[in-house]
């Protein structure tokens, strides 16, 4: 008799331990998923405030771009500063490219995970619209400096010359990165 009951005793000792076990596992688990979330919104808001810097340098460059080349293009001088607009512009470009860059990193830490801090998702939710009209804006802008060559080429060959300008060329396309199906930062 005395034997069972030291065995239910060890026996009801070894279940409280294997509880207790259980939920000191489980409450470790929660603290580490808790660490891992505070550092991947720290990682997103890292990596949102240098897309929001280098959006910013793009939204300067552009108004840049338009100032002093865009609006300021003469038949009679584009020949001549062909070379550098077309460095201007790969230029520009590159600073899309290194926003896409960024972009493919906030894809990673943002796509289809919701985390508990609004400003977090909001910023998770940005980024994508921001980017869209990013390249958008970008592609309109290459659209217009080529019309303006399109022009500069009809011109030199209404006047029988033989000087042609080359477009400048990117393979980069319109983008409806949202998926809402209007393409934000287009102009047509």
């Amino acid at each position: 008799m005395k034997a069972r009951k030291i065995s239910y005793i060890l026996l009801a000792i070894s279940f409280v331990m294997i509880i207790s076990g259980g939920v000191s596992s489980f409450l470790m688990g929660l603290r580490a998923d808790k660490e891992l979330i505070n550092k991947r919104m720290v990682d997103v808001s890292n990596e949102f405030e240098d897309f929001s810097t280098n959006t910013s340098l793009f939204e300067n460059e552009r108004d840049t771009l338009y100032n002093e080349l865009l609006t300021n293009l003469f038949f009679d001088t584009m020949q001549q500063n062909d070379a550098l607009y077309k460095t201007r512009l790969s230029n520009y470009e590159n600073m899309v490219d290194e926003i896409t860059k960024q972009v493919k990193q906030l894809d990673k830490l943002c796509r289809d995970v919701y985390y508990p801090d609004s400003s977090v998702n909001n910023k998770c939710n940005n980024y994508q619209l921001i980017y869209e009209q990013v390249v958008n804006y970008f592609l309109s802008d290459i659209n217009v400096y080529n019309e303006n060559i399109k022009k500069f080429n009809e011109y030199q060959k209404s006047i029988n010359s033989v000087v042609v300008l080359e477009e400048y060329s990117t393979n980069k396309k319109f983008i409806d990165y949202n998926k809402d199906k209007q393409f934000d930062g287009k102009e047509d």
